[in-house]
């Protein structure tokens, strides 16, 4: 959805009293940094129509479709998954035919093709959108990207496998996506299939003929180098899961001794110390392979964490120690009794919550009146990445909005600030200039370079840590929260 507020009501009635609103479908409404209130009017209409198993997820800026097909393609639970546009070009009828061919033996794609032989076109484009089409097609054959008539059609569906391998590899975020996802898939060996469809056309296009077209006429140039110097197609694909499974795989491995974790926690317990928190029990949320709870586990007699992630989890309990245990359970709905936690920590996580204002009620609700909660979270839209996508991160944060959300969900804010202060300047090398075309993704993450640099910046880290001592910093890549609950 991007300013929808117009039809987005119309899309979900017409959704309501289909088969597609019944239980064993989950329907997610993905906002691409809507300015007209789109997300609001959409969850108003969801209530007074009754939809279940309705998620919306928001951008809090404009990033193109791509990146919102990607979001929500990441963020689905279902054993295939089908996206759509919010104006129901394709309509009801074609969306449960895509299901239903994504569901046929050994299928892992099946794209809608409006020049397939069977399909219908009750109502044509425009004749500049149709010759735009058929020359941006030209151009992909020219480039060896494609053997398909139609890459653009808004309706594409794939199993939960081939979705998780492709868009988690998928770079393009504007209207060329469609391309990449469909190179990829042929490049990966996937069975992709066509179908046809009974398309009509939409007024109100959010494509712009020429700036969206020389955008993805420079995407495509760019994906073809990429592929090219990529090589041979990998030999095996990334299972549901596995993603995440090798991510805390590597936290464990390196969380010890790794620079960025270790600055997290030292200032954690920093915070601790200063303000004398100390108590019966305390709850780190979203606890990963269990570092943070060592250092609880010196200040309270009972240190419990809770972990989504099942892999995370059995890895925290395999190296907790004594006085402490692991549940799985999510940020939203922790099995902890109300007011019998002294400390609640939760690093890096409330930026992945579809609500983060839910979230942070929740942790209210289990915090003992007058009781501490300490969270950490990434800074900065401008700073966003693919990386933030892998993480399924919804959002991030300035000190100013994420003491807006903390005060409304009814936390007493003690200090709000900025830190690792020292990497901002590099970010901004990386994200606002082409140097961050040199650096790939995993480059781009908090890897372990050398014990060398790896002991250089945790000392800065440190030497930063002893000004936070003293005063808040006006700027950083990550914020520190430290809040209490209301007496």
């Amino acid at each position: 959805m991007y300013d929808e507020a117009q039809r987005i009501s119309g899309t979900l009635t017409e959704l309501a009293s289909s088969p597609l609103a019944a239980d064993r479908y989950e329907l997610l409404l993905v906002d691409d940094g809507s300015t007209d209130g789109t997300p609001e009017i959409a969850e108003k209409a969801v209530a007074e129509l009754g939809l279940r198993n309705v998620r919306v997820i928001r951008s809090a800026m404009n990033r193109g479709k791509g990146a919102a097909v990607r979001a929500g393609m990441l963020s689905a639970e279902g054993a295939t998954r089908v996206f759509a546009d919010a104006d129901l070009s394709a309509g009801v009828v074609d969306i449960e035919a895509c299901f239903e061919r994504v569901e046929q033996p050994g299928v892992d794609v099946v794209y809608a093709s409006r020049a397939h032989p069977d399909s219908v076109i009750t109502s044509s484009q425009p004749g500049h959108r149709v010759m735009s089409g058929r020359i941006f097609n030209f151009v992909l054959r020219s480039l060896g990207l494609t053997e398909e008539v139609d890459t653009q059609c808004g309706l594409k569906g794939f199993t939960a496998d081939a979705a998780h391998t492709l868009f988690t590899a998928v770079t393009i975020e504007g209207f060329a996506f469609d391309v990449e996802v469909l190179a990829l898939a042929r490049r990966e060996g996937m069975r992709v299939d066509d179908m046809p469809i009974s398309w009509a056309h939409v007024e109100a296009s959010r494509v712009r003929p020429l700036r969206d077209g020389a955008a993805m006429f420079r995407d495509v140039v760019a994906l073809r180098r990429a592929l090219r110097r990529a090589g041979p197609a990998r030999p095996t694909r990334l299972e549901p899961g596995s993603m995440s499974e090798q991510k805390f795989e590597i936290m464990r491995d390196l969380e010890a001794e790794h620079w960025w974790f270790r600055a997290k926690r030292e200032l954690v317990a920093q915070e601790l110390e200063r303000r004398g928190v100390t108590g019966a029990v305390a709850l780190d949320v979203g606890c990963g392979t269990g570092g943070t709870l060592t250092v609880l586990a010196d200040r309270f007699d009972t240190v419990v964490g809770a972990e989504l992630d099942a892999h995370a989890a059995v890895i925290a309990s395999d190296h907790r120690r004594s006085g402490t245990s692991v549940v799985r359970a999510p940020a939203e709905h922790l099995p902890v009794e109300s007011g019998s936690v002294a400390c609640l920590t939760s690093l890096d996580v409330v930026e992945h919550l579809d609500d983060d204002i839910a979230g942070l009620r929740e942790y209210l609700r289990v915090v003992a009146p007058g009781g501490w909660v300490v969270l950490t979270v990434p800074a900065y839209e401008w700073a966003w990445s693919r990386h933030d996508e892998l993480l399924g991160h919804r959002r991030r944060y300035t000190t100013a909005r994420m003491e807006q959300a903390a005060t409304e969900a009814g936390l007493i804010v003690e200090r709000c600030t900025y830190f690792h202060s020292w990497l901002t300047p590099l970010a901004v090398l990386v994200r606002k200039t082409p140097l961050g075309r040199l650096l790939s993704e995993d480059e781009e993450e908090a890897s372990y370079i050398h014990p060398v640099v790896n002991r250089v910046l945790h000392t800065l880290a440190r030497i930063e840590r002893r000004s936070l001592a003293a005063r808040d910093l006006p700027m950083g890549l990550s914020i520190l929260l430290v809040a209490r609950t209301p007496d």
